[in-house]
Formats: C-alpha cells, sequence, structure tokens
C-alpha cells in the first residue's frame, strides 16, 4: 500500500460486497440490480435464512431427549442470533456508511510516516483476521461434508427439519442433501461476515486512536513554535478525539444489543455442544463435525472481546501520550486545553453490550464459566433421570 494513500475503509470492502450479496446492502437505484435489489433479498433472505431457521426451529420442538434437545438447540440458537444481527446490520447500515466518511477524515489527518504505519498495520490485522475466519469456516464446512458423506446411514449436515420424506431413496436424499448443503454455505458466508465486520471496525478506530496518541506524545519536542500555533495543533488533536469518540459511540450503538445476545448464546452453544459429545453416543466424524461448530462459535466472541479488548487498550494509551507530551515548556493556555484532552481521556474506550455488560477478555472468561455451570447442571438433570 503506498504510504502517502492510505485509505482505511480498504479493510471493510470485502464486508460490504458479501452485504450486498445477502442483501442488506442495496446498490444505486440506476443499476439493473438495484432496480430489482428489494425482490433479490427478499428471495435470497426467505430461501437462505427463514426457511433454514424453520428448519432448525421445528427439529428443536420436536426433540425427544435431552441430547437430541442439545444437539437442536446448539445449531438453532445460533441461527436465530445471525439472523437478528442481518436485521440490526440492515437497521443500522446508513450509520455505518457514515463511519467510513470519518475513517477517511481522520486518515486525511495522518501526518507522518510512522502514523500512517499503524494504519496500514490495523488494516493489514484486519484482512489477516477476515482470511483465518474465512479458512475456518471453510474447514467447517468441509467436515460437515465429510461427516454426511462417510455416514453409515442418510444424514444431514446438521439437525434439520425436512417436511417430506427424504430418505426413502438414494435420489431423494441426494436432492435434499444438495439443497441443505447449498443452504448451510449460503449461511456460512453470511456467518463470515457477520463474525468479522465489528472487529474490522473496532481495529481500525484503535489504530487511529494509536496514530493519535503518537502525535500527542510528539507535541512541544520539534523545533519550536509560537504559542498560537501550539494551541492550534493541540485544538486540532482534540477535535480527532472528539470524532473517535463519536465514532466509538456509534458502533456501540450499532452492537450493544446483538453483542449482549451473542455472550448468551455462546455460554448455550458451548454448553449444549459439549453435553452432546460428552454424554452422547456419536461417532468419531459427528463427534468432529460438532467440535468444529464449537471451536467456530467460541472464536466468534473471543475475536470480538479481543478487538474490544484492543481499542480500550489503545485509550489508555492516549491517557499516557497527553501526560508524556513537552507541557512543561508551553503557554498557560496551551496546558489548559491540554487538561480539557486530559479530562476526555480519562473515559475508558469500553464497549458496553446491553447497557451493562462491558466486552472484554475477562468477560469472555465469565462465558465460559456460566457455560461450564449451566453443563454441570445439565449433567445433574441426566443422573436424576438415569436414578
Amino acid at each position: 500500500m503506498d504510504m502517502a494513500k492510505v485509505d482505511s475503509t480498504r479493510a471493510l470492502v470485502n464486508h460490504w460486497r458479501i452485504f450486498r450479496i445477502i442483501g442488506v446492502h442495496p446498490p444505486g437505484k440506476r443499476t439493473v440490480w438495484g432496480r430489482h435489489y428489494t425482490a433479490y433479498s427478499m428471495v435470497w433472505n426467505v430461501t437462505f435464512h427463514i426457511c433454514i431457521w424453520l428448519s432448525f426451529s421445528v427439529n428443536l420442538l420436536q426433540s425427544n431427549s435431552l441430547e437430541t434437545f442439545c444437539e437442536s438447540l446448539c445449531v438453532a440458537m445460533p441461527h436465530t442470533l445471525y439472523m437478528l444481527k442481518l436485521i440490526n446490520v440492515g437497521r443500522m447500515r446508513g450509520e455505518l456508511i457514515r463511519s467510513h466518511r470519518v475513517l477517511r477524515h481522520l486518515d486525511r489527518r495522518l501526518g507522518c510516516a510512522d502514523e500512517r504505519r499503524i494504519i496500514v498495520a490495523g488494516i493489514e490485522q484486519a484482512e489477516f483476521i477476515f482470511r483465518t475466519i474465512l479458512r475456518g469456516i471453510v474447514c467447517t464446512v468441509t467436515v460437515g461434508i465429510v461427516y454426511m458423506a462417510v455416514a453409515s446411514e442418510p444424514t444431514l449436515m446438521y439437525p434439520t427439519w425436512i417436511p417430506w420424506n427424504w430418505r426413502d431413496s438414494s435420489s431423494s436424499y441426494l436432492s435434499t442433501a444438495m439443497l441443505h448443503t447449498t443452504a448451510i454455505m449460503a449461511n456460512a458466508t453470511a456467518v463470515l461476515n457477520l463474525c468479522t465486520y465489528p472487529g474490522t471496525y473496532l481495529i481500525l478506530v484503535s489504530a487511529h486512536t494509536k496514530a493519535l496518541a503518537l502525535r500527542v506524545s510528539k507535541l512541544g519536542y520539534g523545533p519550536p513554535l509560537p504559542a498560537v500555533r501550539m494551541q492550534a495543533i493541540l485544538v486540532g488533536y482534540i477535535h480527532d478525539h472528539q470524532i473517535i469518540l463519536r465514532l466509538f459511540k456509534s458502533l456501540e450503538r450499532s452492537l450493544s444489543m446483538t453483542c449482549f445476545l451473542q455472550f448468551f448464546c455462546t455460554a448455550c452453544a458451548q454448553c449444549t455442544i459439549c453435553y452432546f459429545l460428552l454424554f452422547g453416543n456419536v461417532g468419531i466424524m459427528r463427534f468432529m463435525n460438532m467440535l468444529f461448530l464449537l471451536v467456530a462459535l467460541t472464536t466468534e466472541t473471543l475475536l470480538l472481546c479481543y478487538t474490544a479488548e484492543l481499542l480500550c487498550k489503545e485509550g489508555e494509551s492516549l491517557l499516557t501520550a497527553v501526560y508524556s507530551c513537552n507541557w512543561l515548556s508551553q503557554s498557560v493556555h496551551f496546558r489548559r486545553l491540554l487538561l480539557l484532552m486530559l479530562a476526555r481521556c480519562q473515559n475508558p474506550l469500553i464497549l458496553v453490550a446491553g447497557v451493562i455488560v462491558p466486552i472484554s477478555m475477562k468477560t469472555f472468561m465469565v462465558v465460559i464459566k456460566g457455560a461450564y455451570t449451566m453443563l454441570t447442571l445439565l449433567n445433574e438433570i441426566r443422573k436424576s433421570s438415569l436414578e
């Protein structure tokens, strides 16, 4: 990437291309696709989201044992969450798109090669995470296909209710398996995007916060400048910080409620999958299929908590940078402005889910502990039913 022309939104291009494909980001009305996009979106979402959701949900309601209930719940609940996330993206799309203009404005505020390198590193980190999650999802779907191929009896990738008898003949099973697998692959595309786009935005905001911290830490150490000029530079940095804070609040509004539901969903999925793997009678390929699903669901929440914690850390670095600039040799008015920035920097950049739950690695550990507690409870229920 050309260091002289850094574009943060480059890391978001793939996300919004996929959002367009899955029906939540309409193109311009002047194009043929744009004029018919509403119909396209309805067909895509009814076929690949609502139908498969009904299939998972009916299968869950038909569960006749704790083991089958756990196996069904661990796919029905995450899919419900992904549908809610998709609705949320459609609802907040305008605000997310407006944040791109803010990111480009912050790109233009970069002052030196070191700051540009920080942003480029953030873009590369976001793209690396996207590619890694893509490979993980491809592996998960591949394991599911292998599981269907080697199964001793007709089976589908995940427990699903099908409204026709698809086990009677090879042709019926083959057509059903192909339809089911196609729907799962379409959902996997949406899952890839819904898992990674929050982390990409958070990484970009973190990178710009880090670049601002570098600018602030250099204040007063260069060639001597008039007091008025130094004050003007600091005012510009204060404005940059205000822009970052507004961008942070915008992301919090966009992600808050779905992140709260994600924590609950992850704990339930971890609990039910572990119960099914530990106490269910499963073969090696079925075991691997559910194990990969467990890793995928856990990684999604881990990524969210990691990137949110990264942003919080860079906010603390900005506070340190305010202290480390050469404020001793500056004017009284400069110091007053610096105190104003210092007061604002003391509010930590902690994303909050559902108003009360901070998104951090500590919360991720709480989710895992909650899953273990629920697993213990399910085990006690299993023991009491055997007695």
